[in-house]
């Protein structure tokens, strides 16, 4: 973190460009009092100095404290922080409310979450951390970082114990390193923009990250995705720092600086290698791209002195180096017959996005991402316009360290997005690594709102506020869309009859506009009343009269906006998206996952079957029967190695035999049975899965048959041995067992 000599303005960050944003973060700093510290007190003595002096520089959010924490004696702590420091620490409980309440309270997700936790156990029931295996093969499709974290959090969970349940705990232990590496990332972000941009486009920026619904749900799942961005993050924050940060006019002293400059290097080389056995070669590709083009575009080639490319190279290679080198030269091959190599670099990087593997939304318009990225950023995509207008300003010959910044994020919004938009490969989350630079973008744009008013900035509000009725539409219409932005296969089946937020969406959805027009609505109010009050006096509708004329003639009366319209738009703005993004963490996440989780099944399975009773999955491949069986489930009649016949698995060990089935073929394998079996329905709660038991049928005990007539239509009724054992039915046609209904 910064010292507190850094707690400067952000005439500090980009010079004579800084003036208006300062003015309007002190409007918003609180007053010191009396009982504020002597830092405090001088802070203000000198409020009254900025006229005389051009380098005073006025307090940004966080320098000055409140007097109720000044008062009290538990928080005197925060006296000796920085106001960088104190910002990041609320932005950090800040992160921590919307990520890490009910983190664990739900399973893990088919098909990603259970398929790379598996291979995580396997790495911890095998002894061996560095090749990792999944159910019977190599599996070479991703780095290990993200297996060793989930390794972690399950050897502290006891996930692989004796018992036949994975431990209550591990969903909890796993997805906590995802969401704080999620949340790092975050506040690097911020500690750069702060330090680039200023501190009040830096915090908005950066709750809108936090808040943004791609970031909510992301952060709380136990995939390679969230690592990744949230490394990727941190580097480029480092990143800007070493290059922007430290301008030799501002150096002094210079020792303190440089080494400080030197740990943010070491950094950004650790952060890139991390990510690189997170995700592969995006995590130096990007940032190496991103440097060369802003050299290439600015001309600013001197840079690259700060980055000291041959000591981070080798701390680079130091890091990730050994592990890729074992996986290089390891002889095994996966389940397809590929090394290392040619499926982790050739098939999972150049032909994911040269020919397209992986996805069921192959190709794609130049329009696939945008319109992601509307749904990904609600609802800060009512900024957007704004934003838009704001990376219109940056320059190719930047003057300042906040143009410089500026451009620096122009150029990781468009590197990134060309990345992703060129690969045939797509899913809806390949938009996350771009969603930083863009918020940060409408932070700057919200900035200028606060300073220059709504009346400057006309244009964008409207064709904000059209693009938010746009998407809240389709939002409210399809709440759809929320659940694929994380999700591998878009066409299973959404659970509509158990999940319907739609009143809460419409709730929220028309609540903050409402909040956000209250002053212009008041104002049209009080001028009706005014109207109506007119009527009665002579004198009054003269004036009246007088003004409709001088309105219709042109004279039109313009009074001085109110400052205190802007505060509410943007207040609105950002309460929406932290009860959105609250509401969808902490309700709609929890609502949606017993529906993409086998985790509720093989609980009820685990406390209800016998020790010698197994298991198998009819017809499935979605990998969470492999995680929560601990590689036990029997694969029955699957379309790929490892499988078992049905008959074979009927004919096994065991009284009763438990399957896994999808609801759309409960049928199919009622009648594919063996005859003698009869199948019962356990648990069908998941709107995707069933769990069910075979049971051998009963034979009746055997006794003289009393005499019984057939009926009017010739038919003899017989008892047949029902679920309850030997209930009569109700006298049907013979007909086989196998033709029941599901």
């Amino acid at each position: 973190m910064a010292k507190s000599s850094r707690n400067k303005s952000d005439e500090r960050a980009t010079g004579s460009a800084a003036a208006p944003a300062s003015a309007g973060g002190k409007g918003v700093t609180s007053a010191p009092t009396a009982a504020a510290t002597s830092a405090v007190s001088a802070a203000a003595a000198s409020s009254g100095a900025a006229a005389s002096n051009p380098s005073f520089e006025p307090a940004q959010w966080g320098d000055v404290l409140p007097p109720f924490i000044l008062n009290t004696p538990w928080l005197a702590w925060l006296k000796r922080l920085s106001g960088e420091q104190r910002v990041v620490l609320g932005l950090a409980a800040f992160g921590a409310l919307i990520c890490v309440p009910w983190l664990g309270a739900v399973g893990f997700w088919d098909p990603w979450e259970v398929h790379y936790g598996e291979v995580a156990r396997e790495m911890i029931a095998r002894g061996d951390y560095l090749n990792p295996w999944w159910e019977s093969a190599w599996f070479f499709s991703k780095p290990a970082l993200d297996l060793w974290l989930m390794c972690a959090g399950m050897l502290v969970a006891g996930t692989n114990g004796a018992e036949r349940w994975i431990s209550e705990y591990t969903e909890w232990c796993v997805r906590l390193p995802f969401a704080a590496i999620s949340l790092l990332g975050a506040l690097l972000v911020f500690v750069a923009a702060s330090r680039l941009l200023g501190r009040r486009p830096a915090v908005f920026g950066t709750v809108a990250i936090i808040t943004s619904p791609l970031f909510v749900i992301f952060s709380r799942q136990a995939v390679p995705d969230p690592v990744f961005v949230g490394l990727l993050s941190a580097t480029m924050a480092c990143l800007a720092i070493v290059l922007f940060d430290h301008e030799p006019a501002h150096e002094a002293p210079a020792k303190p600086i440089s080494s400080e400059r030197e740990g943010w290097l070491a950094a950004f080389y650790v952060f890139a290698a991390l990510g690189t056995l997170s995700k592969g070669i995006l995590a130096f590709a990007i940032p190496g791209a991103v440097v060369l083009f802003y050299c290439v575009a600015t001309g600013e080639w001197h840079r690259l002195k700060r980055l000291r490319l041959g000591m981070g190279f080798l701390l680079w290679l130091a890091i990730c180096g050994p592990w890729y080198g074992h996986m290089f030269s390891f002889d095994g091959r996966d389940d397809e017959g590929k090394t290392f190599f040619e499926r982790f670099i050739i098939h999972d990087h150049f032909k994911r996005l040269a020919v397209g593997v992986h996805t069921t939304t192959p190709g794609g318009t130049f329009t696939y991402f945008i319109e992601q990225l509307g749904f990904d950023v609600f609802p800060w995509v009512f900024a957007i316009p704004g934003a838009m207008t704001a990376l219109g300003r940056a320059r190719v010959k930047p003057g300042s360290r906040r143009e410089r910044m500026e451009f620096f994020l122009l150029s990781w919004l468009l590197i990134g997005f060309a990345v992703f938009a060129f690969s045939v490969t797509k899913f809806h989350h390949y938009a996350f690594p771009v969603v930083a630079p863009l918020l940060l973008f409408a932070a700057l744009w919200l900035e200028r709102v606060l300073d220059e008013g709504l009346r400057a900035h006309a244009g964008e509000l409207l064709a904000g506020t059209l693009l938010y009725g746009l998407v809240a539409h389709d939002l409210a219409m399809t709440p759809k869309n929320i659940t694929d932005m994380f999700v591998y296969n878009y066409d299973r089946p959404y659970p509509h009859q158990q999940v319907d937020p739609r009143r809460t969406f419409d709730l929220l959805f028309f609540a903050a506009p409402a909040a956000a027009l209250s002053p212009w609505l008041f104002d049209r109010l009080s001028g009706l009343w005014n109207v109506l009050r007119a009527l009665v006096s002579k004198d009054a509708r003269a004036r009246l009269k007088q003004a409709v004329s001088e309105r219709m003639a042109g004279q039109r009366e313009a009074p001085p906006e109110a400052a205190q319209d802007r505060s509410v738009v943007v207040a609105a703005l950002v309460g929406l998206a932290a009860a959105f993004a609250i509401y969808l963490g902490w309700f709609h996440w929890r609502e949606l996952s017993p529906h993409w989780t086998q985790r509720d099944l093989f609980w009820t399975f685990a406390h209800e079957a016998g020790a010698d009773e197994p298991i198998g999955a009819y017809q499935m491949n979605w990998r969470g029967e492999t995680f929560y069986s601990k590689n036990t489930v029997r694969q029955v009649q699957r379309g790929a190695a490892p499988l078992t016949q049905l008959s074979e698995f009927m004919a096994g060990p065991g009284g009763r035999k438990w399957l896994l089935v999808e609801q759309g073929r409960l049928s199919a394998l009622r009648q594919a049975l063996p005859q003698g079996w009869k199948l019962r329905t356990v648990e069908s709660h998941n709107n995707k899965f069933a769990l069910t038991v075979a049971e051998p049928v009963s034979s009746a005990p055997q006794q003289q048959a009393p005499l019984v007539r057939p009926n009017e239509n010739g038919v003899i009724p017989v008892q047949r041995g029902g679920g309850s054992g030997g209930v009569p039915e109700a006298p049907q046609p013979t007909q086989s067992p196998q033709g029941a209904p599901p």
